[in-house]
């Protein structure tokens, strides 16, 4: 290519003005990467896609107050003790005095509205209302552990309060009075307040959360004896996990990498100078690319961490290839200006096709509606852009800079031992190594039994698709959760002991231009009816199902006690005359609520005014929705969404004269579409890059060589390892998640790489040599050779991940490392048979067999070559 051409002939005359502009660049990205890091932890919600459930969700968040439980989980040998509720208050007050965490309380001005725990609870046994935390700690200083017992058990004989009581006790003994652990609940309002939106409201929460992590710790390491407690808020948590995860990956799985690095690179090169300069060109690259995402302002992700070895995968594959091109150069002539330029035309033409695809392979995932994913694609993208450009350009004028110093010093670039191995591979010679014996499989096959060859590997792809059309996708948020880790053990016996006060709520999102109607209300009551009726996946429990309907009841109820008005109760009984709690006509359904929100009762206390929106503009209820209490357990988010979706069939069946739209929405329906996001996702990407890869090749194979064919040839091997790998995820138990989804692009993106590089190399051969025995034999022994120490880097790299802390990164280790395994394979076994049997159809075969053999080196010209050379 004349530009790749331009390229080399500049690195030759100038090599210290590349080498300098390389270092400013780079000076350039490392300023802004160190002057502006990226900020925050990796958190579920960027997973979370822009979707009709979460725009509901959105709205109920920016249209109502909404409630978020943040648990404090609290263990002792018997938490039924004076000394054990005195820590208990002592926590809360450490809560309450931190202006965070009050000003996010719903109720900031009576406590024991924020605040649910066992000792807040029985402060009435004791005559106070526990509204001071101060009073009440006092109290329990005072009491001994048996009158606390008894309190309990008095307050255990009202059946409302024993079943409240019974859900902030873990590991009860009845006969006994004691409990080995309870919670404490404090209810935070996580709605958007004045000048904030969603992601303002789920930051500050998510700050609340850590702040109550840090305060929780605290006194569990310093001021408690005998009483542990652990903060069980997801902001908490994830800065934890994030926290022992950057430590897992810093200090015990990439030291390993890069270990299996310098082995690998060592066993290749057999030089210090090729393996640093290999080695500084990666570091370089890994530093624009992290810079490029500081530049885009994308948010931190758990992505991030696989970005490095990705470039190390990649870059060692750069930088094999150039260099052992270079010394087949040196060895053919000892001219290493030549041997320079060899090396950048002929295998960066290769790697420039295999960046063009690769990028394609991870830009496909601009197609996710996931912005984790989506950055990822991008930032990977760049980083493999700015890998080509710093490998063949940095790496060469660096090495030509190096030799040239040798050569002016009367010393040899090369060490025998690697002239050895270059002459033995031109030559064909024998070896005993085993890589040598392995790559010659490939030859074999295509040279003696190309047929079958491909015969049995069509029947092995068939076998594997099958499987792989039985892939299911999953999104599981226990497994971000690293089960040796102690607040995730913490939150294990929480979720075991404390179930049915977990808390997940999920809701049926109502909005149209007027639902102050009959038909909306009595849909809301069927639709309440239904939900009840089950209790797998439900809660059955009257009190796990609320809406302003329940709010009207409650109002007119003498039994609701602080929300009963007499007034309100009685126009609402005149407005249902059937008495089947539902207003009976579409005038006194909008009269009622009138009532409440612009008549008289706008100051009453009523739980109405957050279940259902009035619009000021236009002096209708638009918006409301049903609360649910459901039971997902973190696994059953299909099971709930369905039951959802099947129960709110009346308020889908509604007649109205305009249209009333019913959404299923809340943690389990969001993450149901998260997980059909995953599926969609993976599918797009895998579509855009077999299209746009198998044009891209088939154009440069036609532009360069005039053999179009071969761009579709060379991305055969790879649509074969994608579905492989897709049978073997079957095979092997693994699922489709937010990781392994990105493993169709990850697929082709990173496979297609070994294949350019085997058809270039075949296509050139064959040209050259006029040989299509030659051409296999030195394409497979040569470009094989060098793909096999890339591949095998590339496969430890991401073999380590699989000893990762998170399930789903150590299953997109162990899936990418046998993906780069597979795409190995199949360009070093497959696809030499296929290009014999295509250049046997075409008459290339035949047509180059008819040629001299001018352009062979022969081993006697080789043997000729410099018989000493010292080590660099």
């Amino acid at each position: 290519m004349q530009q790749l051409e331009s390229v080399a002939e500049k690195i030759n005359q100038n090599p210290f003005t590349v080498i300098g502009a390389i270092i400013i660049i780079t000076a350039i990205m490392f300023t802004v990467l160190v002057t502006a890091p990226p900020a925050g932890d990796p958190s579920q919600s960027g997973f979370i896609p822009e979707n009709e459930v979460v725009d509901a969700m959105t709205d109920i968040g920016e249209k109502f107050s909404t409630e978020y439980k943040v648990v404090t989980l609290i263990k002792s040998d018997d938490v039924l003790s004076s000394s054990t509720f005195v820590d208990i208050i002592e926590l809360e007050i450490a809560f309450t005095e931190d202006t965070d965490v009050s000003n996010s309380l719903t109720d900031q001005q009576v406590n024991t509205n924020s605040i649910v725990s066992l000792p807040n609870m029985l402060a009435p046994q004791f005559n106070i209302s526990g509204e001071n935390l101060s009073e009440l700690k006092t109290l329990y200083e005072g009491k001994s552990d048996d009158e606390i017992k008894e309190a309990l058990k008095n307050a255990m004989e009202d059946p409302y309060a024993s079943a409240a009581i019974m859900q902030l006790l873990g590991e009860f003994n009845e006969e006994g009075n004691t409990a080995k652990a309870t919670i404490i609940t404090l209810i935070l309002d996580n709605s958007n307040r004045e000048g904030e939106n969603s992601v303002q409201a789920l930051e500050r929460v998510a700050k609340v959360e850590n702040v109550m992590g840090t305060i929780t710790m605290n006194h569990r390491e310093n001021k408690f004896v005998g009483t542990s407690a652990y903060s069980l808020g997801q902001g908490a948590m994830d800065a934890e996990i994030n926290s022992k995860f950057e430590e897992d990956i810093g200090s015990r799985l990439m030291p390993f990498v890069f270990g299996f690095i310098l082995l690998v690179l060592y066993l290749t090169f057999r030089s210090g100078i090729d393996m640093a300069l290999t080695l500084v060109s990666l570091f370089i690259s890994i530093i624009w690319t992290f810079a490029f995402g500081v530049i885009l302002d994308f948010e931190p992700s758990f992505f991030l961490t696989i970005i490095p070895i990705l470039l190390i995968g990649l870059g060692v594959d750069y930088g094999i290839h150039l260099t052992m091109r270079y010394r087949e150069g040196v060895v053919e002539d000892g001219d290493i200006d030549k041997a320079n330029q060899i090396s950048i035309v002929s295998v960066g033409s290769a790697l420039l096709f295999a960046t063009v695809t690769t990028m394609i392979g991870f830009f496909s995932n601009l197609s996710s509606e996931i912005t984790p994913i989506k950055e990822f694609g991008i930032q990977t993208g760049l980083g493999i852009l700015s890998a080509f450009i710093i490998f063949v350009t940095f790496l060469p004028a660096c090495r030509i800079v190096i030799d040239r110093y040798y050569k002016s010093n009367g010393k040899e670039v090369l060490s025998q031992t690697n002239i050895d191995i270059i002459k033995a591979k031109k030559i064909g010679s024998e070896s005993n190594a085993i890589s040598d014996k392995f790559m010659s499989i490939g030859s074999i096959l295509a040279l003696k039994y190309p047929e079958k060859t491909i015969a049995f590997f069509v029947v092995l792809t068939i076998v594997a698709g099958y499987g792989g059309s039985q892939i299911s996708s999953e999104f599981n948020a226990e497994d971000f959760l690293p089960q040796e880790l102690e607040i995730v053990k913490q939150f294990n016996y929480y979720q075991d002991n404390f179930g049915a006060s977990a808390g997940e709520v999920s809701f049926i999102y109502i909005s149209g231009e007027n639902l102050a109607t009959n038909a909306v209300f009595q849909a809301i009551n069927d639709t309440q009816t239904q939900l009840l009726t089950d209790d797998t996946y439900i809660s059955g429990d009257p009190n796990g199902v609320f809406s302003a309907l329940n709010g009207m009841r409650n109002l007119a109820s003498n039994e609701s006690g602080y929300f009963y008005n007499a007034t309100f109760a009685e126009l609402f009984n005149s407005k249902d005359k059937n008495s089947d709690g539902v207003p009976d006509t579409d005038a006194d359904v909008k009269e009622l609520l009138d009532w409440l929100f612009i008549g008289e009762g706008i100051n009453q206390p009523s739980m109405i005014k957050n279940f259902i929106y009035y619009d000021e503009e236009t002096s209708e209820y638009t918006v409301s929705y049903i609360m649910v209490t459901t039971k997902s357990k973190n696994v059953f988010y299909v099971e709930v969404s369905d039951e959802l979706n099947k129960d709110m069939k009346p308020l889908e069946d509604i007649e109205t004269s305009s249209k009333i739209n019913a959404v299923a929405t809340g943690q389990p329906p969001i993450f149901m579409v998260v997980m059909d996001t995953i599926t969609a996702t993976m599918i797009q990407s895998i579509l855009y890059t077999i299209v746009l890869s198998t044009l891209v090749l088939t154009a440069v194979f036609w532009f360069n060589d005039g053999q179009p064919m071969l761009g579709v040839l060379t991305i055969i091997p790879v649509l074969l390892v994608l579905t492989w790998i897709l049978g073997t995820m079957v095979v092997i138990g693994y699922t489709l998640n937010v990781m392994t989804t990105l493993i169709g692009a990850l697929t082709i993106g990173l496979g297609v790489t070994y294949a350019i590089h085997i058809s270039h190399r075949f296509i050139e051969e064959l040209e050259e040599h006029h040989s299509l025995e030659k051409a296999v034999n030195n394409t497979v022994k040569n470009t094989g050779f060098s793909l096999f120490g890339a591949a095998m880097t590339t496969i430890l790299s991401f073999g380590v991940l699989s000893q990762s802390i998170l399930a789903p990164m150590q299953q997109f280790g162990t899936i990418t490392a046998l993906t780069i395994l597979f795409s190995f394979l199949s360009s070093v076994w497959v696809l030499p048979s296929i290009l014999v049997l295509w250049a046997k159809q075409t008459g290339l075969s035949n047509h180059t067999e008819n040629k001299s053999n001018d352009g062979e080196i022969s081993a006697m010209a080789l043997n000729d070559d410099s018989d000493e050379s010292e080590e660099e």
